[in-house]
């Protein structure tokens, strides 16, 4: 593949019709249009496509920048509780763990081994932003002679717990059961509270 971000387009010098990509890691390849009209609707295209990505790209930087300089909204406490049904390899017994993570903010669990791994593990995080925010817990098997090995992921948004707070004020901890994505089972079961920051 050629990155559009790192695209030069060079012109033929015995054609009108063709012209040839040049990418830094991916070499050259020379293009061959039916007509110069064609040709010129090609380039227009790319061009468009790189000013696209290039807005693109400039548009998400200054968005993180922004959340980054943010005073934070609040504090997230999280207490990882267990899983369950994480063996849907038929391995037995399992050694795993959670990777929790809120934007650039991240724990991990202790290690547990079962398919049902009680991890008891609590955490905090600071909340930047409560419209954009997500906790994200993705659960590995333990790899000690190898790489740990993927055993599912999942994810809340903050938003969802700030509007569950808000509906019981004063209440306990939030008692979520988040089913695990991109794997045929698993559940991770976890308490959170959401604190918010007095605004001056």
């Amino acid at each position: 593949p050629m990155f559009l971000t790192e695209l030069r387009v060079e012109a033929d010098k015995d054609s009108d019709m063709c012209y040839t990509l040049i990418s830094g890691g991916c070499g050259e390849v020379s293009v061959m249009a039916p007509t110069i009209h064609e040709r010129n609707n090609w380039l227009k295209k790319i061009a468009i496509a790189q000013k696209h990505i290039s807005d693109t790209e400039r548009s998400i930087l200054h968005r993180q920048q922004s959340i980054r300089a943010r005073r934070p909204q609040g504090l997230l406490r999280t207490h990882i509780l267990s899983g369950t049904k994480l063996d849907s390899w038929g391995k037995g017994m399992l050694q795993s763990f959670c990777e929790v993570s809120l934007g650039s903010q991240a724990h991990r669990t202790s290690i547990a081994t079962s398919p049902h791994p009680k991890w008891d593990s609590t955490m905090q995080f600071l909340v930047k932003s409560l419209s954009e925010d997500v906790l994200c817990i993705t659960v590995y098997e333990k790899g000690y002679f190898k790489p740990n090995e993927f055993l599912g992921r999942t994810e809340i948004k903050i938003h969802q717990i700030y509007e569950e707070s808000r509906s019981e004020p004063g209440a306990q901890p939030q008692l979520h059961k988040l089913r695990l994505h991109e794997v045929k089972s698993g559940e991770v079961i976890l308490k959170i509270s959401l604190q918010l920051f007095d605004r001056c």
